[in-house]
């Protein structure tokens, strides 16, 4: 099983994860692009400004896979849970599944998800998200 993890002490927030991750998986002409990674801000009692990012964490029962009807979810040799995106149909049923409120859909209606980067990972490289992130607290964690 392998995910991106995001240490939450280290993230500024600069989103160059989420620009990488588009920049990865569109082409430059495409002007709907939807990142596989999560944004988000969160302001504490205290005032803080803090920022998380995430996505995927290609579960190990992943019950987004097992729930679809068309079998357009599954796991790859590196351990990432990846979609066929000619298989899905946009049905959610992924998005009722995550315990975790990830799955995002585009303007087709169909499924953008974390697939890892799997084809750089099987090359030996890293994740876009991960080569971008500034601070260094995104993390390949293969298990």
């Amino acid at each position: 099983m392998a995910k991106i993890v995001c240490d939450l002490k280290k993230c500024s927030g600069c989103l160059a994860c989420v620009v990488a991750c588009i920049d990865q998986h569109y082409d430059e002409t495409v002007e709907d692009a939807v990142s596989c990674r999560i944004h988000e801000k969160q302001t504490m009692p205290s005032g803080l400004v803090c920022y998380k990012t995430r996505s995927c964490l290609h579960c190990e029962d992943a019950p987004c896979a097992k729930v679809c009807p068309v079998g357009a979810l599954t796991r790859n040799a590196q351990g990432f849970v990846v979609l066929d995106r000619a298989a899905c149909i946009g049905c959610r049923a992924c998005a009722s599944a995550c315990p975790h409120d990830i799955p995002r859909f585009d303007g087709e209606g169909k499924l953008v998800k974390c697939d890892g980067c799997a084809v750089r990972v099987a090359h030996g490289l890293e994740p876009a998200c991960v080569r971008a992130c500034t601070t260094g607290c995104l993390k390949l964690q293969q298990d």
